[in-house]
C-alpha cells in the first residue's frame, strides 16, 4: 500500500471531468451551504453548529470517495446530507439559519437521489 501524500487528496477534492462533474458541484454547494449554516449559529447553540459540520464532513468523505457508491455506508453518508440539514432548520433559534439549512437539504435531497437512482442503483 503506498503512502497518501497531500496532493493525492488535492486531487481528489478536485473537480472530475464527465458526470462526475454533476456530482462534484452538488457537494461543493452542500459543502458551502452547511459552513455557512454552522457560522450562522450562535455560541449557545452546540448540537446545530456539530451537525452542520457533520453535514460538511460527509460532503468531504463523499467527495474524497472514502467509501465505493455501492456500499452501505455510502448510502448513510448521501442520507445524512439530506436530513441534518433539515432537522437544522427545525431545531435551531438562529432563524435566519433556516433558508440556508433548507436550501443544502434540497441540494443534499437532489444528490442524494440522483446519485442513488444514477451510481447505485
Amino acid at each position: 500500500m503506498g503512502t497518501l501524500t497531500v496532493q493525492d487528496i488535492l486531487a481528489k477534492l478536485g473537480p472530475r471531468p464527465g458526470i462526475a462533474l454533476v456530482w462534484d458541484i452538488f457537494l461543493y454547494l452542500v459543502f458551502l451551504l452547511a459552513v455557512i449554516v454552522m457560522f450562522m449559529q450562535s455560541d449557545k447553540q452546540l448540537v446545530p453548529t456539530l451537525m452542520a459540520g457533520a453535514v460538511a464532513a460527509m460532503a468531504v468523505i463523499a467527495k474524497l470517495d472514502v467509501l465505493a457508491p455501492r456500499e452501505f455506508g455510502s448510502l448513510i453518508i448521501n442520507a445524512g446530507m439530506f436530513v441534518l440539514p433539515m432537522i437544522i432548520a427545525g431545531i435551531t433559534q438562529a432563524k435566519k439559519s433556516q433558508v440556508p439549512s433548507v436550501i443544502c437539504s434540497v441540494f443534499a435531497g437532489l444528490y442524494f437521489f440522483l446519485f442513488w437512482f444514477v451510481a447505485q442503483r
